[in-house]
């Protein structure tokens, strides 16, 4: 990894029961550490979740979803497809980001692929963390190696939490991110 992205997009860690399966306890996990991470780095984070159009839209407690609900200061991105490429806005995102280094993290192998897909050729460049991808849906090891293949070829590599922690520990942090929770700085308390 030649430098540190600054930008996390998130896609379906927000889980909806009606529209897609509970994702693998590690995965969970994971995307709980690496939101941490990357919330208290001050990186720029996007999400994207489906809702079922056919039902109303399920509200899940903070219990379900825990440390990967979205901050008030993350855009969201809806659509009703598993193609992240239905939601405008998520697409001109991507856009903005084009030439860029993101990090992305999904629960829904098929919504990561068309991610891949859509940033392949004119968008930024993929890094997946390979914690935070969920592969219980996919049935057989069969399945699991075309699909690792197929993400693997489309992005621009893959990395884990761990090895996030390591290129963070080797470079200078800002201020901020270095100052214990609660200790104030220029009138403001982080």
């Amino acid at each position: 990894m030649d430098a540190l992205p600054g930008r996390l997009l998130c896609i379906d860690l927000q889980i909806d029961p009606a529209t897609a399966p509970e994702p693998d306890a590690m995965a969970i996990f994971g995307a709980r550490q690496l939101l941490a991470i990357g919330r208290r780095m001050g990186w720029t984070i996007a999400h994207a979740r489906r809702r079922n159009s056919a039902a109303a839209p399920t509200d899940l407690s903070d219990a379900q979803q825990g440390a990967t609900r979205p901050l008030k200061s993350e855009r969201v991105f809806f659509r009703t497809t598993r193609s992240v490429s239905e939601s405008p806005g998520l697409m001109s995102l991507l856009e903005e980001w084009r030439g860029e280094t993101v990090f992305v993290v999904a629960f829904d192998h098929v919504a990561l692929l068309s991610c891949l897909l859509a940033c392949y050729e004119h968008g930024p460049r993929i890094i997946l963390v390979e914690d935070v991808l969920s592969l219980r849906s996919l049935t057989g090891r069969t399945s699991i190696d075309a699909f690792r293949t197929a993400a693997w070829h489309l992005a621009a590599g893959s990395t884990t939490i761990a090895g996030i922690l390591v290129e963070i520990e080797r470079r200078p942090l800002p201020e901020l991110a270095r100052s214990p929770v609660g200790e104030t700085h220029g009138g403001v308390q982080v």
